[in-house]
């Protein structure tokens, strides 16, 4: 194999890798960007329910009965004060 015949394959796999690379990497940029596109209904949904379960704690434990009695309290204190 002379010189001139080498280099021809050489410079040929590197362009062929080259190419083969850039294109795969533009693939796997396309097709993860397309995942993060906001939130969907389901994970609305999710929030909506955690936030409905932590109201009907506060509310089936009372608690909120005691939180409305200390602010109102509060608000007298100001009043008054």
């Amino acid at each position: 194999m002379s010189h001139s015949t080498l280099l021809k394959a050489t410079v040929g796999a590197k362009i062929r890798l080259t190419t083969w690379s850039d294109t795969t990497i533009t693939r796997i940029r396309q097709r993860h960007a397309n995942l993060d596109r906001g939130q969907t209904a389901f994970e609305y949904l999710g929030i909506i329910l955690v936030v409905i379960v932590i109201i009907g704690a506060v509310v089936g434990s009372g608690v909120g009965s005691e939180i409305t009695k200390r602010i109102k309290q509060a608000v007298t204190d100001i009043k008054a004060g």
